[in-house]
């Protein structure tokens, strides 16, 4: 049996990890051109096997008896906990899963939309004409300051400046470079102390507010505010609805959504907001929209969907920039693929990206086209969901799909209503590795509101 293709001489490793170094979709795409649709990179515990296109997904994706996060994750433990739905499978990762349900469906999305969209409009109404803003990391802070109220609660959420503090030290580890994150979660150095020293103190403040609900009796007692809003995360996992969860349960959960949260949300409004810029006719035709659409109304999925070109445009955003670049899992039983080996225990990664920028896939794959998501266009094929997947699939389908599927065609009708932006950053370079993102920022200066904005006239910022 051949061996697997990769990088094998210092001159080819050199390449391919200089690749990685720049961002994940360019070692992904060096891969994949030089090797071929299965390759193998790196060495011992960092050694991972690459399987591209939709064949692959399914077959990852489906078999989750074989291919297990367990393991897979093992770098995200120190941060996200021993039973969160990242580190953990099978009937324990169900059970989790169903116990934060509320808070990520029906009423919980819609409370999601209204506070992260009233966080948004504040962040619009500090813009002035002339002023140069970078669009994803202001609407991200927008987006994380919604969050950690939804999954926190108002008392945690009223410490949001040390809060955030601390998960940007996180986050600093988090988006190192593939290569490099590799080896700093295994060796000592200043970054990752910063990085665990940063998770503890965000842990004994969340250990704290769960402690001191759990003594004030009835957690649960809140958890079905009017409006169907289930309340916030921690009460979610402390009701007496579905077995009853351990601290470290809820602890684990809350974390995880905070780090795993705001930045996919963030992520892909950013880039929708970029495509949509800079694709001629596109943000003007979201603005014509916006403003056909009766004010104070798009925030559940239904309400959502009468937005058609904008929600044409987020797909098409997620297809050219998924959050997600990259889905690693560990295979318990070895297995064959294209006539390779791939050895029991090994780590296997499926791409998103790669899937996402196929030709044999998508037509014109790099052009940002939101009309071919126009079912009625002659010749519309849907995409099966191994050819277009920026949420995941199945059992693994990332929990807070549902949110951002209602929060990011609503948040970018509510900026092109809103906004007037010239973009300045033509052609931004990939960073990230939990969720892609411009290395260097988005800028774009704001212009003149448009005559037919008004702050807050889209949404109400409390529930009626």
């Amino acid at each position: 049996m051949p061996a697997i293709p990769g990088p094998r001489t210092p001159a080819q490793l050199f390449r391919a990890g200089r690749a990685f170094q720049h961002s994940l979709p360019e070692g992904l795409e060096h891969l994949r051109d030089t090797y071929g649709p299965v390759s193998v990179f790196g060495m011992g515990p960092t050694r991972i096997h690459f399987l591209f296109g939709p064949e692959a997904n399914a077959l990852v994706m489906r078999n989750e008896d074989n291919f297990r996060f367990s393991g897979a994750y093992d770098m995200l433990r120190p941060i996200a906990g021993d039973t969160a739905l990242v580190t953990t499978d099978g009937e324990p990762h169900d059970r989790r899963k169903r116990k934060a349900r509320p808070s990520f469906h029906r009423g919980g999305a819609e409370e999601s939309t209204r506070l992260i969209l009233a966080s948004i409009d504040e962040t619009i109404d500090r813009w002035r004409p002339g002023q140069y803003v970078d669009v994803h990391r202001t609407l991200r802070s927008a987006i994380r300051s919604a969050m950690l109220r939804l999954f926190c609660g108002a008392r945690l959420a009223a410490q949001e400046q040390v809060l955030v503090a601390q998960l940007d030290r996180i986050h600093e580890l988090m988006d190192y470079p593939l290569p490099q994150q590799l080896l700093a979660w295994k060796l000592p150095s200043a970054a990752r102390r910063r990085a665990l020293d940063a998770i503890s103190f965000v842990e004994r403040r969340i250990y704290e507010e769960i402690r001191r609900r759990r003594f004030e009796g009835d957690p649960g007692r809140e958890r079905m505010r009017p409006g169907g809003h289930p309340g916030d995360l921690i009460s979610v996992m402390l009701s007496d609805d579905g077995p009853a969860m351990s601290d470290q349960e809820v602890r684990d959960m809350v974390v995880s959504a905070l780090i795993a949260g705001y930045d996919p949300v963030g992520s892909g409004l950013g880039w929708a907001v970029y495509n949509s810029l800079n694709t001629p006719g596109v943000w003007q035709r979201l603005r014509e929209e916006a403003l056909e659409a009766p004010a104070g109304e798009a925030v559940s999925a239904a309400q959502v969907r009468t937005l058609r070109y904008t929600n044409w445009v987020v797909q098409e955003s997620l297809r050219t920039h998924p959050p997600v670049v990259m889905s690693p899992r560990r295979c318990v039983r070895g297995f064959r693929y294209q006539g390779h080996l791939i050895p029991a225990g090994s780590m296997v990664a499926v791409s998103e990206y790669i899937t996402h920028r196929s030709p044999s896939v998508w037509r014109d794959p790099d052009r940002f086209l939101p009309e071919r998501w126009d079912t009625s266009r002659e010749g519309y094929r849907p995409p099966t969901p191994f050819e277009y997947l920026p949420y995941g699939y199945g059992g693994r389908r990332c929990v807070g799909a549902n949110i951002a599927a209602v929060v990011l065609p609503a948040a970018l009708s509510r900026l092109a209503r809103r906004t007037t932006l010239d973009l300045r950053t033509r052609d931004p370079q990939y960073g990230g590795i939990p969720a892609l993102i411009p290395r260097d920022g988005l800028f774009a200066e704001v212009g003149a509101a448009p005559p037919e904005a008004r702050a807050g006239g889209v949404l109400a910022k409390e529930p009626r």
